[in-house]
Parts: C-alpha cells; structure tokens; sequence
C-alpha cells in the first residue's frame, strides 16, 4: 500500500486534479481531521484494471440476427420531404 497524494494520484491516472477530485467511482481516503485526500496506488491499478475490461465488453457487441437490415422506408433519390411543421427561430426575420 502506497500512499498518494492528490497531485500524485492524478499525475499516475494521467487526469488532471479537478476532475480526480470530482470523479465518485474513483476510490480515495480522507484521513480524520484532516482536509487531504489520499489514495492507495494498488487500488488506482485495480480500478483501472476493472474500467479497461468492463469498457472491452461493451465496446465489442453482436447484433441480433432477428434484425432487418433496411427497416428505414426508401425515398425517392433526391428528393426531401419539408412540409412537416415549420422551423421556430428566434429572430422574426427568419421566421
């Protein structure tokens, strides 16, 4: 168990120290009475460890073969519908 400061934890992390301070999933300690934060260099490791494969999961997803490829309905080449309601701008003139 290593003992990082503030400034310390968000060079290894490689983030900067206000967004260390403000992330919740991150794990840190506070000792008591006191104003610092600390963190354990082992649990930064599993942490980061933890978000690299759970982040390869999502990332890498099959599409269900039940899917149709062209669900969209076709259109016409070239031709945009526009008559659906009108466009709000703020400014009268474009109105």
């Amino acid at each position: 168990m290593k003992p990082l400061t503030l400034a310390e934890a968000a060079q290894f992390l490689r983030m900067s120290r206000s967004s260390l301070y403000q992330r919740r999933d991150i794990p840190k300690y506070r000792r008591p009475g006191g104003r610092t934060l600390l963190f354990d260099q082992d649990e930064l490791e599993t942490w980061l460890k933890q978000g690299r494969l759970e982040g390869q999961s999502e990332s890498v997803r099959e599409i269900p073969a039940t899917t149709k490829r062209h669900q969209v309905p076709e259109v016409a080449a070239g031709v945009v519908d526009i008559s659906s309601r009108p466009i709000y701008h703020r400014n009268a003139q474009y109105r």
